[in-house]
């Protein structure tokens, strides 16, 4: 039979007599080891269990439970000398959310693995209720990890037991999750698991019920030449960083104004004034230093200028007030989410339309005006440059003949 602990039986149990059989320096600090493996030492994808041993009437904290020579070892700022018998009181604060960050990670990794089920598992680390895992082999989409998080947490709500068992390694069966290689490390394997939902060789502490997981939510999401790493927040933590975000949004709400369910587009619509910030900062630069662009194609004065972050209102503004003596074709282009523009021509043969309508159209937009103006625009464009180019190129083309 496979050796069992405390913290798989009672994970709750708080309290424990030991026996300190030495205490080394180990990295600044000082490593106890005990001669009973009550505390959950880190390994397995999470940090070891933390609290305080009682020596007689001084209280010593441990910072970290390891494992030193296949020997449990609990890493303490004071020496204790050999020998002395103490009791162990474990930080149930920071096992609990060990408990609710290691089971919520089974059921996520469970949801991802069903929706893709090529994807393997990479590094894993939990602590605290925070906790990291990499899934690697497919590309997931982030539609695909926000499915995956809202499956867990409809199993939180769900309430299920989690159970232990323990199986022979050869009667292993392929739904049970298990790392590569573990089945041959071992006779007998620990199997945790939640209903139907998963069942994978652990030797980690967890939740007694998915209602002890409280929340599960996703806080970053980045790939790498693997995968993709998620790191998620569990219980209190979660909340709070939730209720953070929503109240950070909720207090701007009506200084901008917005509703909520627009925090999407408004977040669009920022990340595209940026980028027409960025653009229209090197359109003055080069207006200031080389002048606006100006084309001679006979006696004919063609201006053409790319003006990120003015609407047609503008456009038509800064045209009225620009000089234009003798033949002048003039034209003005906004890319913005949705490109717009206006063309203007004084002293020409042809109306403002005949110049551009053409390749307007061509291109899928829309337009109209009189015979000096023809303001038009365009559906989302994710290349405004080429719609630019296509239009100087038709208007100069006109121009020529």
């Amino acid at each position: 039979m496979v050796e069992s602990f405390p913290y798989w039986i009672d994970p709750l149990k708080n309290e424990f007599p030991v026996l300190i059989s030495a205490c080394d320096p180990h990295e600044g600090q000082f490593a106890a080891i005990i001669q009973q493996k009550v505390v959950r030492p880190a390994g397995g994808g999470q940090a070891g269990d933390r609290g305080t041993l009682l020596v007689g009437e001084q209280e010593i904290r441990f910072i970290d439970s390891v494992t030193i020579d296949e020997k449990t070892a609990l890493i303490t700022e004071k020496h204790i000398p050999a020998g002395s018998s103490a009791v162990l009181f474990v930080d149930m604060e920071w096992r609990r959310a060990m408990m609710r960050a290691h089971t919520g990670e089974h059921l996520f990794a469970a949801a991802i693995k069903k929706k893709n089920e090529g994807v393997k598992l990479g590094y894993i680390w939990m602590e605290d209720d925070r906790g990291t895992v990499d899934f690697e082999g497919v590309d997931l989409s982030l539609e695909t990890l926000i499915e995956g998080e809202s499956d867990v947490q409809g199993i939180i709500t769900e309430g299920i037991e989690v159970k232990t068992e323990f199986v022979k390694a050869s009667e292993l069966s392929s739904e049970i999750r298990a790392r590569e290689g573990l089945s041959e490390k071992h006779d007998v394997m620990r199997i945790v698991g939640v209903g139907g939902h998963d069942s994978s060789a652990c030797s980690g502490i967890h939740v007694i019920n998915t209602r002890d997981i409280q929340v599960f939510k996703i806080t970053d999401v980045k790939t790498n030449p693997e995968g993709v790493r998620v790191s998620f927040l569990t219980g209190g933590r979660a909340i709070d960083e939730t209720s953070r975000i929503y109240n950070l949004v909720l207090s701007r709400k009506d200084e901008y104004p917005f509703e909520l369910e627009q925090v999407g587009a408004v977040l669009d619509k920022a990340k595209g004034l940026l980028s027409e910030k960025r653009s229209l900062s090197e359109k003055v630069m080069k207006l200031l230093t080389e002048g606006p662009s100006v084309e001679n194609i006979g006696e004919v004065s063609f201006l053409h200028e790319w003006v990120p972050g003015l609407d047609s209102k503008s456009m038509k503004t800064v045209l009225k007030k620009m000089p234009m003596e003798g033949p002048t074709a003039a034209l003005l282009f906004s890319p913005g989410e949705k490109p717009t523009f206006i063309l203007w021509v004084s002293e020409l043969k042809l109306e403002a339309k005949d110049y551009v309508q053409q390749t307007v159209e061509g291109l899928g937009g829309r337009g109209g005006g009189s015979r000096e103006v023809y303001t038009g625009g365009f559906g989302e464009s994710e290349s405004p440059e080429e719609i630019y180019e296509a239009l100087v190129a038709g208007i100069r083309e006109t121009l020529e003949r």
